[in-house]
């Protein structure tokens, strides 16, 4: 067995065996052993109050060079994907969220007044940026480095088309204080085979002024990944819990999807199983290379790769493989949260046409995909069907194992802490465990939501830990409901429950919004616009067979500064808050 083999597998041996450590809960009963028949996520009751907290400006996609300030009503009207506050010893730290729409600006949002401000427009500086090839292209994520508050870095990924016309080289003709002296370009990283369409683009930034709203400083790009369609470079993050000195401190996490290849049959469906290739990957770098020098340096000389010591990245010394990779076997693992309490890192990965993941980051671990989804075999050589929606259904394989090019020994992938099927919804979205002060009851539960639906679920946190990766073995989701008080509703003066699809619709209405005529919302999407049943006669409903009225509420969950949770909707443009917990959950059995 090889000394990267034997790291691998102490990695998982560890994840399994870290609830027992931990004295977590019981793992919660084998319950999605195939594809479901019904609903199985329902309402416990527990009811959270909603609130509007801010209008972004409106938005449409947009591509470098359409600087247009038209809105297409038929549209999405703002592309609100993520707020990140700054680190809390950042002098305005607590007045202040930078905001992200991935149509391409960057705002910073004054949280007294309310008022958006333009930071960074990135189609005034990046001539082939890119938002309207898809729901996942543009500004995709912001993260800010640990020493931010002294050093003013911090790091955004965003998309770019190639085959627009022109340089790529970023300009700064309407942004003056952008200093581009010495800016290049990376060569681009492409997976083995398969064809590249799209580039993922990570920029460091370095502000030398943040207590201003202005940027007023450097840019410098670290890597660029090119991929087929969909599914880019996706969130980023430090690990909170490193401290300066320690073996983690300065190490950038990277979730990566797999440019849509893995749902693809031909012979670039393995892409995600594959080490030679970034896709479908957790990558772990060190940005900073004067840090840990002794590590080994990128082939662009960019950044470092974590290579020695006594945490070095798990494949580093596997010939055929990329260093960088952490983490392998995702589809879509678009946004990241970690727990501090539990020294937990959690992965939001969006299935393909049947299970939503949650996933809990391991060392080395293979998490199955393009091979395995939720708890089941996958065959993408038959439109994405599982094992069990196969005609006839094939039985899960005797032996769990996966064989991985580069490793000697097959690999037991690891399984989803929480998962649901699309008889739920589509598209899973963000997520953050809540540690806040305004829903005491909530502490130690990972809230998150279906993107397109709107539904929003909880899941323990607990529960989810003890469930060791293994297969059945998720913990129970459950969903919560929304108490809303309507600025358009007269007959209501007080809140009340509301679907938030609901919620997104109506405020897409009152701004002007005006959908297809088979639709309320704009988009289309098999949970909402699709139908239920073979014979195509019953229109797409909820669990209580209420019909959702067509397109996609496009929702998602942020964490602000103060721990407290947002929601925001791309649909009808809004941020809001929960603001109390109306009725909390059920005593745990």
């Amino acid at each position: 067995m090889s000394s990267t083999q034997s790291i691998v597998m102490r990695s998982a041996k560890m994840f399994v065996g870290f609830c027992l450590l931990a004295g977590c809960l019981a793992a919660a009963p084998a319950a999605f052993a195939q594809y479901p028949t019904q609903y199985q996520v329902s309402k416990d009751g527990t009811t959270v109050m909603l609130e509007d907290y801010a209008n972004p400006p409106l938005s449409n996609a947009t591509h470098s060079g359409a600087n247009t300030t038209a809105i297409d009503y038929k549209a999405q009207l703002g592309r609100v994907t993520s707020m990140r506050s700054e680190p809390a010893n950042a002098p305005l730290a607590a007045s202040r969220i930078f905001v992200d729409d991935q149509s391409g600006t960057l705002y910073i949002l004054d949280t007294k007044t309310k008022n958006f401000t333009p930071y960074l427009k990135f189609t005034d500086i990046f001539p082939k940026f890119a938002s309207d090839k898809g729901n996942a292209t543009g500004i995709v994520s912001i993260t800010f480095d640990p020493g931010y508050a002294k050093n003013g870095k911090f790091y955004t990924v965003h998309v770019e088309n190639p085959e627009l016309p022109g340089s790529a080289n970023p300009v700064n003709t309407q942004l003056p204080g952008l200093n581009l002296t010495g800016y290049a370009l990376t060569d681009r990283i492409d997976p083995p085979s398969g064809p590249v369409h799209l580039e993922s683009v990570l920029v460091e930034w370095t502000d030398t002024n943040i207590r201003n709203a202005t940027f007023e400083g450097t840019a410098r790009e670290l890597m660029r990944v090119g991929y087929d369609r969909n599914h880019p470079m996706d969130d980023t993050i430090f690990n909170p819990l490193a401290k300066p000195g320690s073996s983690d401190y300065g190490n950038l996490y990277i979730g990566v999807g797999d440019g849509a290849q893995g749902e693809t049959p031909g012979p670039t469906h393995t892409l995600p199983q594959q080490l030679d290739t970034l896709l479908g990957k957790v990558l772990r770098i060190t940005p900073d290379i004067n840090l840990r020098p002794k590590d080994k340096l990128s082939p662009n000389g960019r950044y470092r790769i974590p290579s020695t010591g006594s945490d070095p990245n798990p494949f580093v010394n596997v010939a055929t493989a990329r260093g960088e990779i952490y983490a392998y076997g995702l589809r879509h693992p678009h946004r990241f949260d970690w727990d501090t309490n539990t020294k937990t890192l959690l992965i939001i990965d969006i299935g393909l046409h049947y299970w939503e993941e949650i996933d809990i980051v391991a060392k080395g671990a293979n998490y199955g995909y393009p091979e395995r989804e939720g708890n089941e075999q996958l065959f993408v050589d038959d439109a994405g069907k599982t094992g069990s929606l196969k005609t006839p259904p094939v039985a899960f394989p005797d032996r769990d194992l996966l064989q991985v090019a580069g490793l000697n020994e097959p690999v037991v992938p690891i399984y989803p802490a929480a998962v649901y099927s699309h008889w739920e919804g589509d598209s899973i979205g963000s997520g953050f465990v809540y540690r806040g002060k305004l829903m005491p009851q909530m502490r130690g539960k990972f809230i998150f939501n279906d993107m397109t639906t709107g539904r929003i679920f909880y899941v323990d946190l607990a529960q989810m830990l003890a469930t060791g990766g293994q297969r059945n073995h998720q913990a129970p989701i459950h969903e919560l409901q929304v108490m809303y008080k309507s600025p358009y509703d007269t007959a209501n003066q007080t809140a009340v429950k509301r679907r938030m699809f609901d919620v997104v619709a109506e405020t897409y209405a009152h701004k002007g919004g005006t959908p297809a005529q088979d639709r309320v919302l704009p988009g289309a999407a098999a949970a909402t616009t699709g139908w239920k049943d073979t014979d195509h006669k019953q229109p797409k409903t909820d669990a209580e067979g209420v019909p959702y009225g067509g397109g996609r509420a496009d929702v998602r969950i942020a964490m602000g500064g103060d721990g407290e949770v947002y929601v925001l909707s791309k649909s009808d443009g809004m941020i809001r808050k929960m603001t109390a917990l109306v009725t909390p959950p059920p005593a745990a059995k």
